[in-house]
């Protein structure tokens, strides 16, 4: 019995007024997509354009501008870090 009436609490929870959801769960997750998002979006510019390379890359490609590492850059050596 006290599992199909936490089952019942469960599934009726937020028919309340929603409030205990959205100021809950719902925030954290929103809170975890919004800061994991970012965090992609800011490595996916900012790592080297060669494939299977995540080193993150600060220097322009001479012939096409993308990012690359100073490994993947044509004149490595030269390049400051």
């Amino acid at each position: 019995m006290p599992i199909a009436v936490s089952l019942h609490y469960l599934l009726h929870w937020p028919t309340r007024g929603g409030y205990n959801f959205v100021s809950g769960p719902l925030a954290d997750i929103t809170l975890i997509t919004a800061f994991s998002g970012a965090l992609y979006l800011w490595v996916r510019k900012h790592n080297c354009h060669v494939e299977h390379c995540w080193r993150l890359a600060w220097h322009p490609h001479p012939v096409h501008g993308h990012p690359v590492c100073k490994k993947h850059h044509p004149e490595g050596h030269t390049v400051r870090a």
